[in-house]
């Protein structure tokens, strides 16, 4: 038999849709194009000129300039070592957080979950002060690993609502045919569960990532000292450098250098990321 046409039927306020996703795209791709353009410009040419104007002489030594004299090259590190520990950090206690509520039945699942969940609607100008005072009386103010402490717990609450989710999508046959095995309850996690649960951690992975590297305000209160300052705080201090020394194109340069790794990154990975959500959407 031939196979059916399922597809649905273009309507007019699809056009209306497809015009504002194209705008907003267009938009969005002009302002990344506007900032490559400005970075390769030299500073003279930059205001001096319009500045829509297409640069003449591509200047690519800005991007040096923002590496090592600008010091956009230690910004860097510091935000890869700090954003990648602390989303493993955040990722590994989230996952063994989530399998116990969502598989091991037990008297107050529900609530648990629910003071997870409360982390969500905390806003963030209630966290600070404590925060602070805490890391001042445990010695690890301005340092990394304090940091990367408050970043793992600030996605907590997010990261266990999606692997929670995700978790209650899989068969409880699959811990009971381990049980049979003989393998107790972390066995049947870490060698039945986990592999499964590779498209959560993905999704939860990635976003905590994206979350840890453009995190500015804890990183503004937490660190002092400018070798460990990460790329919001770098990029905080290139803009008021450019607004007392008109030193604008070093600044292009840098948001380049920072926005083009993460931007491959989601490229890459967004399949991972939707896999991941959609499916631990499924139940609730």
């Amino acid at each position: 038999m031939p196979r059916s046409n399922t597809r649905a039927p273009f309507r007019r306020h699809h056009l209306i849709i497809y015009l504002l996703f194209g705008a907003i795209t267009f938009s969005t791709v002009a302002a990344f194009a506007w900032v490559f353009n400005v970075s390769m410009k030299t500073n003279s040419e930059f205001l001096a000129t319009s500045p829509w104007s297409v640069a003449k002489d591509w200047s690519w030594q800005n991007y040096a300039v923002a590496w090592t004299n600008a010091d956009i090259g230690s910004f860097f590190g510091n935000s890869v070592l700090v954003s990648v520990a602390a989303t493993l950090l955040g990722v590994v206690l989230s996952a063994f957080a989530a399998y116990p509520i969502a598989r091991i039945p037990f008297r107050f699942s529900g609530v648990v979950l629910a003071l997870f969940l409360s982390g969500l609607m905390v806003p963030w100008m209630v966290t600070f002060i404590p925060l602070y005072l805490t890391l001042q009386d445990l010695g690890l103010l301005d340092t990394r690993i304090g940091l990367i402490l408050v970043y793992a717990t600030y996605n907590l609450p997010f990261n266990v609502f999606v692997l929670v989710g995700f978790l209650r999508t899989l068969p409880r046959e699959l811990e009971e045919s381990a049980a049979v095995d003989g393998a107790g309850p972390a066995r049947a996690f870490v060698q039945v569960i986990l592999p499964l649960l590779t498209p959560g951690l993905a999704s939860v992975t990635i976003i905590s990532f994206l979350n840890n590297w453009n995190e500015f305000f804890y990183a503004l209160v937490l660190i002092h000292s400018p070798e460990k300052m990460t790329i919001p705080l770098g990029l905080f201090q290139l803009g008021q450098a450019a607004d007392y020394g008109t030193n604008w194109v070093t600044l292009f340069a840098g948001m380049i250098i920072v926005a083009v790794p993460v931007l491959v990154l989601f490229a890459f990975l967004q399949n991972q990321i939707t896999k991941g959500l959609t499916a631990g959407a499924l139940k609730g």
